[in-house]
């Protein structure tokens, strides 16, 4: 799966060759395609003389670039943008690198960037600054990132592409998450002191999902990875350069949705492709990567009504969690009703089965809408699952009641698991 760089002739895109050869060598590749697209822009007779042209300065570049990895070049004909991406899944290449201030006076990539990872199926790579790229490729320095997490399928992407670059050589990764502060309270079902402050509290356990959205451990060991959750006011791209910026990084990483249209001007990867002054790696949501990490299940969530029925899925919360986990047992009670804690407390311990090791966290909470309760006690407690048993309700019963395993699995960014009735 080759490296595919994208030039048009100038020098700033020799320098995204450069990064490209750099990259190669470190993955442990033999060649890099170069390659120049001539945009007839309408007047389909290219004329030969400037082809000859455009064949020469790439048969150059590439005989500037001694040793390996091997410098291919290919001069193509076309739109920039949709004949590089085509040729780019031709060669099956799972990394395109382009130059991002390119000052060319022919087909200028830099100027189309945003074309191509709008429609990108690969990782791509806009170089804005090589210096400290090519370092990090030649094991001279770390190189220091920030990934931008939200809850996004994209993002999870971006996420396993950064740990593919921190299994090249040390890197130092800043998670960056943007919250708006009553999302943020409504989430984690806690009071909101504040619009346009920070709050420490909706921080904290932020921080403590960022970490483990990207498969990091919390208990203190040093593993190069920090998390700066950042109040948001505006657009979260602006927010995600302006944390780039203060934390000096020399590459960003985001996900890109392939939004399109007006959806497209406020996207987060469009703002930060159009205004970010460092390098830029937009990881596109079908992008066929390697698996690096895989999600860890280390505390599970049951909901029970005290039916027999929704106390089996009690045992499953059990089963989900390791031996050294945390299993919170909850009870949902009508927000003014009188009921003896203490005594339900001891009823939901009860039910954990005979002889488990996990720790048993038994929990009345009070809410009026059960699903939206129990999310909210999921997102707060950090819990990674949630187990709950569905009464099968069918026709008219479950239109007119609904069921609550159905409205906790819209309410809940969390994985779910419903134990149905036979």
């Amino acid at each position: 799966m080759p490296i595919i760089c994208g030039t048009d002739l100038s020098p700033a895109s020799a320098e995204a060759l450069d990064v490209a050869r750099a990259f190669a060598l470190l993955r442990g590749e033999s060649e890099v395609v170069l390659v120049h697209v001539a945009d007839p822009a309408g007047n389909e007779n290219v004329k030969e003389d400037a082809l000859d042209e455009a064949r020469a300065a790439l048969d150059d570049i590439a005989r500037s670039r001694t040793g390996l990895p091997t410098v291919r070049t290919e001069l193509l004909i076309g739109t920039p943008d949709e004949t590089l991406l085509h040729f780019a899944e031709t060669e099956d290449s799972n990394l395109i690198v382009i130059s991002h201030r390119s000052t060319g006076t022919q087909a200028r990539l830099g100027s189309t960037a945003s074309k191509v990872t709008v429609r990108a199926q690969v990782p791509v790579l806009l170089v804005r600054e090589a210096a400290a790229l090519i370092a990090f490729a030649q094991k001279e320095r770390p190189l220091r990132v920030l990934l931008g997490v939200d809850e996004s399928a994209s993002c999870d992407v971006g996420i396993q592409w950064t740990h593919a670059l921190r299994e090249l050589g040390p890197t130092e990764v800043v998670l960056g998450g943007i919250y708006y502060p009553d999302d943020a309270a409504a989430h984690y079902g806690l009071h909101v002191e504040s619009m346009v402050e920070g709050d420490p509290e909706i921080e904290k356990l932020i921080a403590r999902d960022l970490l483990r959205r990207f498969g990091t451990s919390i208990d203190g060991v040093s593993t190069g990875v920090v998390a700066h959750p950042r109040r948001g006011l505006g657009r979260i791209g602006d927010h995600l350069i302006e944390l780039a910026n203060d934390e000096k990084v020399d590459l960003i990483v985001v996900g890109t949705s392939h939004k399109s249209g007006l959806n497209r001007l406020g996207s987060v990867s469009s703002v930060i492709v159009n205004d970010a002054p460092q390098s830029i790696v937009v990881v596109p949501p079908h992008a066929s990567l390697r698996t690096i990490t895989i999600p860890q299940i280390r505390g599970a969530l049951v909901a029970t009504d005290f039916s027999p029925f929704a106390n089996r899925a009690v045992a499953y919360a059990f089963t989900l969690t390791p031996p050294d986990g945390v299993v919170h047992i909850v009870h949902v009670v009508k927000a003014d009703a009188e009921v003896d804690v203490p005594e339900l407390e001891r009823q939901l311990r009860a039910l954990a089965p005979v002889g488990v090791t996990q720790t048993i966290v038994p929990q009345i909470v009070r809410g009026d809408e059960p699903a939206v309760t129990l999310a909210r006690c999921a997102a707060r407690h950090g819990v990674d699952v949630i187990c709950i048993s569905s009464h099968g309700r069918s026709g008219i019963a479950r239109a007119l009641v609904g069921s609550v395993a159905d409205q906790l699995i819209r309410a809940t960014r969390l994985p779910v698991l419903v134990l149905r009735p036979a």
